[in-house]
C-alpha cells in the first residue's frame, strides 16, 4: 500500500510540472483510480452566465468571491443591469468616498438610486457613466431644480426617472429662470417617471418633468396630493387629468395611491375613452353613489388591467368587487388591503379572476370562512396563485385555513400575521406539509404556535395518522424559505431553534418578543449560514454571547437589530467591530448599558451606514 501512495504522489507531481490535463480517471499498477475535479473556471462562458442565473444576488456575489470563473460570469450585462448602485446619506463629490473609487470602476452603473444624497459641486461621476444610466432614482435628496438638469443632460439613455420626497427641489423651483441655463432636456427614451411623495409639486413642476419625457407610458403621483389644503389639490388633480387626456393613447400605467380620490375625479377619469391602462393605483375615499358612480364606469373601461391597487379604499364595497372580477379577467395582481366594506359577498366574485397570481386581503376585517372557501379556494385556483396575503383576518377558522394549506400548495408568499385563530400546533403542519415551495411565510403574533407545532417532537396529534403510520413535519421541510416572521410567537424557544431550523437560504428572521438565548442563537447562526437580516428586538434573554455568535458565524449579516434588548454591552460593540465585515444597519436603541463611547467605535467598521443609538442619534458612516 506504500509504494501506491508514492506512485500516486510522483504521479501528481508530474502532471503538476508539465500541462495540465484532468480526465476523469488515471490507471496505476496497483489499481484503478477515480479522478476527478471540479475546476469551474473552465466551464464555458455562457455556462457560468446561466447557473448565475438560477441564484440571487447575495448568492452570485458569494459565488464570485469563491472562484474567478464565477467573478468573470458576474460581468455580463444580464447581472449589470439587475444590480442596483445604492449610494446612501454623503455629500456628492468627486473626492468623497464611495464617488472617489467609483470613478476608477471597470463597469457601467444601468441602475442609480441616491437616498438622503446633499449634492455638491460639479462632480465627473454624470459626465463618466451617464451615458450608461437606464434607471436613476432620487430619495429624499437635498437638490435644486439647476443640479437636476446638470444630471439629466448626461442621461440620455434614460427610461425610467423617480424622484421621491425631494421637498427642497419644488420649493426653490421658480417659475420664472434663467433660460439660457434651464433648457428643458429631451429624453426620447423615458417611459416611467415617478414623483411620489412630492407635497410641494405644482403645475409648472409637473408640465416641466413630464415635457421631457415625449414617449411616457407611466406615471406615479403617489401620496402627493394628500396633507394639502383642498382648492389646491382639486387644482393639482385637474391638471394630472387634463395630462392623461391629451396623452391618452399613451399612458398604460397610473398610479395614484394613498391620496384621496371623490367620485367627480373618477367621473372625469372614466371619461377619457382612448385611456387603455394596464395598471392602476388609487384609493376610494368618497362613498359610492347609487347612481352615476364613478368607480363603477372606470372598471367598465378598464378591461385590459392586469395590476389592480385600491389599498385603503375604506368606502369600496361588494358591488364594486363584483364589477372588477365580471369586466377585468386578464387581472393577475388585486391588492384590496384595509377595504373594510369588502365581505363575504364581495369575495365569493373572485372565483372568476383566473389568471391572479397575487391577491392581498389583509385587514378586511368583515371576511369570514363562506368567502374564502367560495372565492379563493376554487378548481381553476390551485396553479396560478402565488402570492396570498390574508394578515389580520381574525375571522377564519382552523378548518378553512387546512382547506388552504392542502389546495394552493404552489405558493411561494403566505401572509398569516395577526391570524390567531386559525394558526395553531395542529394547523402549522399542513403548512410544513403541503407548502414546501415556500419562499416567505409571516406568522407575527400568532400566539397560539409552540415548539411543538415549529419542530413535530410531541404533539398531542399527529398531522398524518393512518393506521400504524404516524407522520409529523416541522420548519425544516420549507427547504427554500428565505424570509421568515415569528415575531410574537413567545411560545417558540430555544428547542425550536437548536432542533429543527435547518434552512440553508433562509436571508431575513424576525424573532421579536421570543424567549431565546445564547444555546439556541448558537445552532442558528450554524444551521442557517445565509442569513443577512436578523431581528432580536425585545428578546429580553439575547446578551453579548448570542451576538458574538451571530457576528463570526453569519459572514452576511447586513442588518442586526438589538432594541430594547436589555442585556447588550460595550463587549457586543467589541465583536461587531472585530468580526463584521458586511453590517450595514444597526439598531440599538434601549440597550442602555451601551456607553457612548462604544457607539462612537461603531464607525470603525467601514461598510456602516447606519446606527439606531439610545440618544435617537443617527450615527451614519459614508458608505454605498
Amino acid at each position: 500500500m506504500s509504494e501506491f501512495f508514492r506512485k500516486l504522489l510522483e504521479k501528481q507531481a508530474e502532471t503538476e510540472s508539465t500541462v495540465t490535463v484532468r480526465n476523469k480517471y488515471e490507471w496505476f499498477e496497483d489499481g484503478f483510480i477515480f479522478w476527478f475535479e471540479p475546476y469551474f473556471e473552465y466551464l464555458p462562458y455562457e455556462v457560468m452566465v446561466e447557473l448565475l442565473k438560477y441564484l440571487n444576488a447575495s448568492d452570485r456575489n458569494a459565488m464570485a468571491q469563491a472562484c474567478k470563473g464565477f467573478y468573470e460570469g458576474l460581468k455580463h450585462p444580464y447581472f449589470l443591469r439587475s444590480t442596483c448602485l445604492h449610494i446612501h446619506e454623503i455629500e456628492f463629490e468627486d473626492n468623497v468616498e464611495p464617488v472617489r473609487s467609483l470613478l476608477t470602476a471597470f463597469r457601467f452603473f444601468p441602475n442609480v438610486k441616491l437616498t438622503k444624497i446633499t449634492f455638491g459641486n460639479r462632480s465627473d461621476f454624470w459626465a463618466e457613466f451617464g451615458e450608461s444610466i437606464e434607471e436613476l432614482t432620487f430619495d429624499n435628496c437635498v437638490m435644486w431644480k439647476q443640479k437636476l438638469l446638470s444630471i439629466l443632460r448626461y442621461t440620455y439613455r434614460l427610461k425610467r426617472l423617480t424622484i421621491e420626497d425631494c421637498p427642497d427641489l419644488f420649493r426653490s423651483w421658480k417659475i420664472i429662470e434663467n433660460v439660457t441655463v434651464m433648457l428643458c432636456p429631451t429624453l426620447p427614451q423615458l417611459r416611467h417617471i415617478g414623483l411620489a411623495g412630492n407635497n410641494k409639486l405644482e403645475e409648472h413642476h409637473f408640465d416641466f418633468i413630464v415635457g421631457m419625457a415625449p414617449k411616457l407610458e407611466s406615471l406615479d403621483v403617489s401620496n402627493c396630493f394628500k396633507g394639502i389644503d383642498a382648492a389646491h389639490r382639486f387644482k393639482m388633480l385637474g391638471h394630472v387629468l387634463r395630462f392623461l387626456t391629451d396623452h391618452q393613447h399613451d399612458i398604460r400605467h397610473f398610479f395614484i395611491g394613498d391620496t384621496p380620490i371623490d367620485n367627480l375625479f373618477l367621473r372625469h377619469l372614466a371619461d377619457i375613452k382612448g385611456l387603455r391602462l394596464s395598471s392602476l393605483s388609487l384609493m376610494v375615499c368618497d362613498k359610492v353613489p347609487s347612481t352615476e358612480a364613478g368607480i363603477i364606469d372606470l372598471i367598465r373601461l378598464q378591461t385590459n388591467l392586469t395590476y389592480l391597487d385600491l389599498s385603503k379604499s375604506l368606502e369600496l364595497h361588494d358591488s364594486c368587487l363584483i364589477e372588477i372580477c365580471k369586466c377585468m379577467p386578464m387581472l393577475e395582481t388585486l391588492i384590496l388591503n384595509r377595504c373594510w366594506m369588502i365581505t363575504d359577498y364581495g369575495i365569493l366574485a373572485i372565483k372568476k379572476l383566473n389568471r391572479l397570481k397575487h391577491i392581498d386581503l389583509t385587514n378586511c376585517d368583515r371576511i369570514s370562512d363562506t368567502g374564502i372557501m367560495g372565492g379563493l379556494l376554487t378548481h381553476n385556483r390551485q396553479r396560478r396563485l402565488r402570492k396570498l396575503y390574508l394578515g389580520l383576518l381574525t375571522n377564519i377558522g382552523e378548518v378553512v385555513f387546512t382547506k388552504i394549506s392542502f389546495e394552493l400548495n404552489n405558493l411561494t408568499v403566505l401572509d398569516l400575521g395577526g391570524c390567531s385563530n386559525c394558526i395553531n400546533d395542529r394547523s402549522i403542519q399542513y403548512i410544513f406539509y403541503h407548502m414546501t415551495g415556500l419562499q416567505e411565510l409571516n406568522l407575527d403574533c400568532c400566539a397560539k404556535l409552540t415548539d411543538a407545532g415549529i419542530t413535530g417532537i410531541d404533539l398531542p396529534e399527529c398531522a398524518i395518522s393512518i393506521w400504524d403510520i404516524q407522520m409529523t413535519f416541522s420548519i425544516s421541510d420549507l427547504k427554500r424559505l428565505r424570509i421568515l416572521n415569528l415575531s410574537g410567537c413567545y411560545r417558540v424557544t430555544d428547542h425550536s431553534l437548536r432542533t429543527k431550523f435547518q434552512l440553508q437560504e433562509l436571508k431575513e428572521l424576525i424573532l421579536n418578543r421570543l424567549q431565546i438565548s445564547d444555546l439556541g442563537v448558537e445552532m442558528l447562526a450554524v444551521n442557517c449560514p445565509s442569513l443577512e437580516i436578523i431581528d432580536f428586538s425585545e428578546c429580553q434573554n439575547v446578551n453579548d454571547r448570542c451576538v458574538e455568535i451571530i457576528s463570526k458565524n453569519c459572514t452576511r449579516i447586513t442588518t442586526l437589530k438589538l432594541q430594547n434588548c436589555s442585556e447588550i454591552t460595550d463587549e457586543a460593540m467589541d465583536h461587531l467591530i472585530k468580526h463584521c465585515t458586511t453590517l450595514k444597519h444597526l439598531n440599538i436603541r434601549g440597550c442602555y448599558k451601551i456607553s457612548a463611547e462604544a457607539e462612537a467605535r461603531l464607525v470603525t467598521i467601514r461598510t456602516l451606514r447606519h446606527v439606531l443609538s439610545n440618544e435617537r442619534e443617527e450615527i451614519a458612516s459614508d458608505g454605498k
